[in-house]
């Protein structure tokens, strides 16, 4: 049973916001972070498109998020305004918006942005809604684009609008001082980062684009990472390191390798990456700090009684922003080579950049490999097996399943580079997904250098100190924990291909009972030729049950096309962030190592040395003996401290690794929000479908 299973076609997009697939049908826009369009739902439920923009409008900006302004005018609208319910009616958002000297056209935009469709809520705007409202303003009198994203984008330096309105409200509420204040929130100080390794601005974006349409950075973006990386060779294994391919992975027998890890939109066409984890902002929140775990915990259960709050490594800790890319991978119908070296190109889509590659699947083990040269203790993502093998015999069972199972694994592994908040950064991972040039010649003319990611990099002088003590301590522990985790949902992955199987067959066994149930009713009438009164009746009941389990197959069928092309893939994606930081710990165990002991014994054995040189008689000595060990005993010295200083780089790559690994929670939380809701729509279709027979069945003929 290979790691990566194998799957049927797929027939919806996997990185769908909605649950059922409904809102990416369409190609998601470059443009547009918060994927405001989608298509209509397949069984004519009603997608809260509308809802789901609101919801995202009221929690983009905080009250505590935003200046002084934003919050004193809200009061002062609030009290010197007509009031819906708490918040701020339609009529004095109206006034707002005309008196801001803005187009009618960027008027009517920033209407639609805060109150959808013109209707008024029972609650009137709140808070977070109106400091919206005053960011599009502030934005469109700035003449920069009127949109969600510019807002994210200048979260931490909002402009100020000038509001006529509010200024007049200001000025009548002066000598009022008995009109109620609301309170204000305290602002929050944002934390000074401390000094990180890092040796780029946090703030560069390789991945711009001429919009400069970014993600919003960790602090709101749960599943967004970016970093630093580079890749190699195919068939070598240099270094003594391992490629990381599912085939090392494998857990139990490979004996069911006919499920599939989708990714996409359908069979060999682009698929977008997997739900939780795709670039597309996912839609479900992120803790305060990137990782904020190791003890963060809510304010609920931080002032609960009894309750000890336990510090978090996670605490001031800076990375960079993700790049908010995504990725398509698509197989090209055409084989290209010759004879028996013929072999398959895949057109590689980068979603918000709109480049578009074309790459073997050769490249990418390259690219794999010259990554783990250069970041051996970062989490590198899983790469699908060329072939399928099961006790070292290749299989070549359906050639069509595995190949969809091959593309979809490399959907996960591109989004998983592109979401990594270091390996994004990487150069090489750039080019790889940008450059047209065929890979081979591009190799040929590029100079490619693979060293460690710290090699010539000086230690900071506060890094070592800002480590907590208790990192080894960590580390293990989430070692232990990750290993487990990691066997288990190898086997889920396999438990789960198996139910969608099981559901295929049970659908076809359905199938099968409805055909022979419609041929029995051409008998009934030669049965019954001595009283054929009842036969019409009992003819249509037969025929309405078998009509009613036929829907019941197409149900089924349907539940596993979803069930294969989102919960498996997401278990699947999940499967690959564990197994991943599994072997990230084994490389470590490898490649960490230094013989800094060694250095401090034979240094004592060389000034021991140069001592017996120096007392003994000048003619005694060679020349040049004594400079040759003190340069042995600097070269030494040197050694130390540049492996000590690349033990501290590995220990503080490592913690930010498990930092980032830990926003993996939200992506099982909407993986299992996701399927229950899946499994709630199929169980009201079946419902509905057998309530439906059984008034049908009303009409057959009874005893009297």
């Amino acid at each position: 049973m290979s790691l990566f299973g194998s799957s049927p076609t797929e027939t919806a997009p996997l990185n769908s916001k909605s649950l059922f697939g409904d809102e990416s049908a369409q190609t998601p826009s470059a443009s547009s972070l918060f994927a405001e369009d989608g298509g209509e739902s397949p069984w004519s439920m009603p997608t809260p498109k509308r809802n789901a923009r609101q919801n995202l409008v009221k929690n983009l900006l905080p009250a505590t998020d935003v200046p002084e302004y934003y919050v004193d005018a809200y009061d002062v609208v609030l009290n010197g305004s007509e009031r819906t319910g708490v918040g701020v009616s339609l009529t004095a958002i109206r006034s707002i918006i005309q008196s801001s000297n803005l187009s009618e056209q960027e008027q009517h935009k920033i209407q639609n942005f805060v109150i959808p469709g013109g209707q008024e809520s029972a609650n009137g705007v709140g808070r977070s809604e109106f400091n919206v409202l005053l960011a599009l303003i502030g934005l469109g009198q700035e003449g920069e684009d009127i949109t969600l994203d510019g807002v994210d984008e200048r979260r931490r330096k909002l402009p100020e609008p000038k509001v006529g309105y509010i200024d007049e409200l200001r000025s009548h509420a002066r000598p009022q001082p008995s009109l109620p204040q609301a309170s204000k929130p305290t602002p929050v100080k944002p934390q000074k980062p401390r000094q990180e390794s890092f040796g780029n601005d946090p703030t560069s974006d390789p991945w711009a684009s001429p919009s400069n349409n970014r993600l919003p950075p960790p602090s709101t973006a749960a599943h967004t990472m970016a970093s630093n990386g580079l890749p190699d060779d195919v068939k070598s294994v240099p270094n003594g390191i391992g490629r990381t391919t599912s085939i090392f992975t494998t857990k139990g027998d490979q004996s069911s390798t006919n499920s599939g890890s989708p990714n996409d939109t359908s069979s060999g066409s682009a698929g977008a990456g997997w739900n939780s984890y795709n670039g597309s902002s996912g839609g479900f929140p992120a803790p305060s700090t990137l990782g904020g775990g190791f003890g963060d915990q809510g304010d609920d259960q931080s002032n609960a009684p009894g309750h000890r709050p336990q510090a978090s490594v996670s605490q001031s800790i800076t990375l960079p922003p993700g790049t908010g890319e995504s990725v398509t991978v698509t197989m090209l119908p055409e084989k290209e080579g010759m004879f028996l070296f013929q072999h398959r190109n895949y057109e590689v889509k980068t979603i918000r950049r709109g480049s578009t590659v074309v790459r073997r699947y050769s490249d990418f083990v390259w690219l794999l490999d010259c990554l783990q040269k250069r970041y051996p203790f970062r989490r590198l993502p899983l790469l699908p097996p060329k072939r399928v093998q099961v006790n070292g015999t290749h299989l070549s069972a359906d050639a069509a399943v595995f190949l969809e199972k091959r593309r979809r694994g490399l959907v996960r592994f591109t989004n998983a580079l592109v979401q990594h908040p270091i390996l994004s950064q990487e150069t090489l991972v750039v080019m790889f997904l940008t450059v047209p040039t065929e890979l081979s010649v591009w190799r040929k003319q590029a100079t490619i250098s693979v060293q460690e990611e710290f090699t010539g990099k000086s230690l900071p002088p506060t890094l070592e100190d800002s480590l907590p003590d208790n990192l080894p301590e960590i580390f293990e522990e989430v070692r232990a924990g990750v290993k487990r985790s990691a066997e288990i949902y190898i086997n889920l992955c396999i438990l789960l291909e198996r139910l969608v199987k099981r559901n295929e067959n049970i659908a076809a066994e359905n199938a099968k009972f409805s055909t022979a149930l419609s041929h029995l009713t051409e008998a009934t009438t030669a049965t019954y030729a001595i009283d054929t009164n009842d036969v019409p009746l009992l003819n249509e009941g037969i025929t309405s049950t078998s009509k009613h389990l036929s829907t019941y197959q197409t149900l089924l069928d349907d539940e596993a096309k979803a069930w294969d092309t989102g919960v498996l893939e997401d278990l699947k994606a999940i499967r690959d962030s564990y197994v991943s930081m599994r072997d990230m710990f084994d490389r470590r165990d490898r490649y960490a190592r230094d013989n800094i002991p060694q250095l401090e014994r034979r240094i004592e054995a060389s000034e021991h040395k140069l001592q017996q040189l120096r007392q003994k008689p000048q003619g005694q000595v060679k020349p040049g003996e004594m400079e040759k060990v003190e340069s042995s005993i600097m070269a030494d010295k040197e050694s130390i401290v540049q492996q000590h200083a690349r033990g501290v780089f590995i220990k503080e790559c490592v913690r930010d690794e498990i930092v980032t690994f830990q926003t993996s929670i939200y992506a099982i939380t909407r993986m299992h929000q996701d399927w229950s809701q899946e499994r709630v729509k199929y169980a009201e279709l079946q419902a509905s479908n057998w309530r439906s027979m059984v008034d049908q069945l009303e009409s057959m003929p009874v005893q009297d």
